[in-house]
């Protein structure tokens, strides 16, 4: 008896020291469902959003890539799931923000040690977001040549080509050949983009590289303007968010304008760029 008291001692501090594990339940989201708030205005549905920012009770869990079968330890029998739609900034998959104009679902996860909870969160644009800039080529095209006394220069042209075209009845194309090897282009209609967040979209296909930039006139009067970001080739449609609050912090002013340019590359004798769904998205 004299040793059987610390044994039990023994036992039962190992057992305060190393307390079971809990068994996490968990949240499985193979992707988003997108809907609109109004369709003229937001213009047609695309997306790619490659990531979920996943909360519990408002704590955070982390930022998992599409799909994800994540492990949450709950809190009593059930607890609030929150899920935010990332973002590629710039088509890094380095970084995947939230993408602050797109709003978060949530879902009631009962607490089942082991189980796996389904969840398709819908995504949307916030309330709040302004689109000053689109153009989905269904009644015309926004675009003309950057330089307009570069004669032979391909331009945007619509196209009604099913290939060219994402979603709609029209896209956008550009055709190079060796004789015309290069094309840079400017949106028509200059608009206004407040300080603080903003966003490009585009959606794309092309068998040569591109450059997405922005013109503006400055507060001062002065015309300049900037290419932000280069596009591979690709020859699947895909869609890249690219950030311009940057630009419009630098170069202010309220006159901004989409710029588009690509050329082919050496060894290339022809090549297109396939654009749809063009939008900028402010608050």
């Amino acid at each position: 008896m004299l040793f059987l008291i610390p044994a039990v001692a023994a036992v039962a501090g190992c057992n305060v020291i190393n307390p079971a594990e809990p068994v996490p339940t968990y949240i499985k989201i193979d992707s988003f469902h997108f809907v609109q708030h109004d369709p003229v205005e937001e213009g047609p549905i695309a997306h790619n959003i490659t990531c979920a920012w996943i909360y519990y009770n408002n704590n955070p869990i982390g930022a998992f890539d599409l799909p994800c079968n994540v492990p949450v330890i709950t809190e009593g029998d059930k607890g609030l799931i929150s899920v935010w739609p990332g973002i590629a900034l710039n088509g890094l998959v380095d970084l995947q923000p939230i993408y602050a104009f797109y709003n978060f679902d949530s879902t009631t996860l009962v607490t089942d040690p082991g189980g796996v909870r389904e969840f398709t969160p819908v995504a949307k644009y916030l309330n709040d977001a302004k689109f000053p800039y689109k153009e989905d080529f269904e009644i015309g095209n926004s675009f003309q040549a950057f330089d307009p006394d570069a004669t032979g220069q391909p331009v945007i042209q619509r196209t009604k080509e099913a290939q060219y075209v994402l979603s709609g009845g029209g896209g956008g194309l550009i055709e190079l050949t060796a004789d015309h090897p290069y094309s840079e282009n400017i949106s028509n209609t200059g608009f206004s983009i407040p300080q603080g967040e903003a966003y490009i979209e585009i959606s794309y296909k092309c068998s040569v590289p591109f450059e997405i930039g922005m013109y503006n006139t400055l507060n001062t009067g002065v015309d300049a303007y900037n290419y932000i970001f280069g596009v591979k080739a690709t020859d699947t449609w895909k869609k890249i968010y690219i950030e311009l609050g940057s630009f419009t912090g630098t170069y202010k002013g309220k006159d901004h304008k989409v710029l588009i340019k690509t050329s082919l590359t050496s060894g290339q004798s022809s090549g297109y760029v396939a654009l749809d769904n063009i939008k900028v998205v402010t608050f």
